[in-house]
């Protein structure tokens, strides 16, 4: 029984370093999934960036170019950034959230949060918000 007791106590020390560990494999799918999108917008590749969007994104849109036409016209920033870099990133509730700095072509800064959602084996952005910084970026 006292080795029973031993091995209950390293199984439950170990545990919660493979859920970190799992975690942080998953921040880093999703850092790449935001930048191929990010990467997809600047190249005006409908397709690829419409591939990222979760369901419930792309069922308000026809199509990959009327989902372009949106981000273009509402998501300036994202649609044609300059530079971005990933600040913060969390997990909650079976979602991944990402937040950036975006600097635009016009040299504004902007803050991004992704949101990202699990969904048949692979991680989808169902979000995105922008807001302006106050400064400008150098």
């Amino acid at each position: 029984m006292h080795l029973f007791s031993k091995l209950l106590l390293i199984l439950f020390i170990i545990q919660p370093l493979f859920a970190d560990e799992k975690i942080e494999k998953n921040l880093d799918l999703t850092r790449e999934v935001v930048k191929q999108q990010l990467e997809a917008f600047k190249i005006n590749d409908a397709d690829k960036a419409y591939y990222f969007a979760a369901p419930l994104i792309k069922k308000q849109f026809e199509d990959p170019k009327s989902f372009m036409k949106m981000v273009e016209e509402n998501y300036e920033p994202v649609s044609n950034p300059k530079n971005f870099y990933f600040i913060k990133s969390k997990f909650s509730n079976n979602e991944i959230y990402h937040q950036l700095q975006i600097i635009s072509q016009s040299n504004q800064s902007y803050i991004a949060t992704y949101s990202l959602v699990f969904y048949k084996k692979e991680w989808k952005i169902s979000g995105c918000i922008i807001s302006l910084m106050e400064q400008q970026s150098i």
